[in-house]
């Protein structure tokens, strides 16, 4: 049996890491995945603190699990838990009838700035990410899951919890939304 101070060493070198060894795994795992997971929730929660707080939360309960067979089977739980959390997070801020305009938050969504500039038909990267904040929340979400993150109509609807059909009017909907926002912006 480990004595307790093994234990409490032991504990202490996998949160701190250990000067024995390289980088801890930890560090690691939230070095290769906390844009991903950050990104993803942002583009759904539209608020970046708490999508900070969903990329954390998500990496934590990533820690607590058992490892995974490979890095596409983690890659793929991880980016499944930070989405649930974040559509966790809408569904309780709705609950709270806290749905405050967040104006100050227009313009912060700062993925890569090489792509800012970028132009197609007259249309930038600023301009969509702009037109993809404007839309009513559950257009932006079923959009975010569908083009960002590349879920099928079947697979929203079992995270959000409505029906397939519903999910796909959704998805028709907002996307003419977001062309219409596209169009306002553009001329």
């Amino acid at each position: 049996m480990i004595s307790f101070n093994r234990q409490k060493e032991d504990i202490m070198n996998r949160i701190f890491g250990s000067s024995k060894r390289g980088v801890p795994r930890e560090e690691q795992i939230y070095n290769e995945c906390h844009k991903k997971l950050y990104y993803t929730s942002l583009r759904i929660l539209n608020n970046t603190m708490e999508a900070e707080e969903v990329m954390h939360d998500t990496l934590l309960k990533y820690f607590a699990r058992e490892e995974f067979d490979s890095q596409r089977e983690r890659d793929s739980w991880l980016t499944r838990v930070c989405i649930n959390l974040s559509i966790d997070r809408l569904r309780k801020r709705r609950s709270e009838d806290n749905l405050l305009k967040r104006e100050e938050l227009k313009g912060e969504l700062e993925e890569s700035d090489s792509y800012e500039e970028y132009s197609f038909k007259g249309v930038t990267v600023s301009m969509v990410k702009e037109a993809l904040q404007a839309l009513a929340e559950g257009y932006r979400v079923i959009l975010s899951l569908v083009l960002f993150e590349g879920y099928d109509y079947e697979e929203i609807a079992q995270i959000i919890g409505v029906k397939e059909v519903s999910v796909r009017t959704q998805y028709i909907r907002g996307k003419a939304r977001l062309i219409e926002e596209l169009e306002k912006r553009r001329g």
